[in-house]
């Protein structure tokens, strides 16, 4: 019972800390509003006992306070986040014209489009999962580091080992040409 509690006070800790920040949703930082209300501010009639003057409510938040935060990395609210996550979709959208356009007419450039893409592509995704999955709590502070690390290298060696093959040899929209274009020996 204790471990819950404890759980819903963190909780709501840190719910007050991100309103207090302005980093929700407007949905979740008003439903935000109203469990911190409800638990914090005292339980007032809003009409005095004559019911024609209103009871003025305490304030909630100051303008002064803004700036508080104990994590900055679930209540950042830099606008990083929801950069990169509108380039990821960008990038999405225009793979899906640059793909077929680099393959219906092969050409370095198309190539090079498509080797950019597609490795931003998966070192987003893969950066995605390491950050999930190989957390400082679960691994301690070096592994996550060599994790990101090891991800640079080997989205590095993919980038450099598609432009190898683009210039090198036949490029991308070729060899995909050459494989659709071979026949199956009967």
């Amino acid at each position: 019972m204790l471990g819950f509690l404890w759980i819903v006070s963190s909780y709501s800790f840190t719910m007050a800390n991100c309103i207090l920040r302005g980093s929700l949703s407007k949905p979740a930082m008003a439903f935000a509003r109203t469990l911190i209300a409800s638990q914090t501010l005292p339980k007032a009639p809003f009409f005095t006992a004559t019911l024609l003057t209103p009871v003025r409510k305490p304030q909630m938040f100051s303008g002064t306070v803004r700036n508080f935060a104990v994590s900055p990395v679930r209540c950042s609210s830099g606008g990083s986040h929801v950069t990169l996550w509108n380039a990821e979709r960008a990038l999405s959208l225009a793979l899906l014209g640059v793909i077929p356009v680099g393959l219906m007419f092969p050409s370095q450039v198309g190539d090079t489009l498509i080797a950019v893409g597609i490795v931003m592509h998966q070192h987003w995704g893969l950066e995605a999962i390491v950050t999930d999955y190989v957390r400082p709590i679960l691994f301690g502070t070096t592994v996550p580091k060599l994790a990101h690390g090891l991800l640079l290298v080997v989205s590095a060696a993919t980038l450099g080992g598609l432009f190898y093959f683009n210039y090198n040899d036949i490029g991308i929209a070729g060899f995909v040409r050459k494989i659709w274009s071979t026949k199956a020996k009967e």
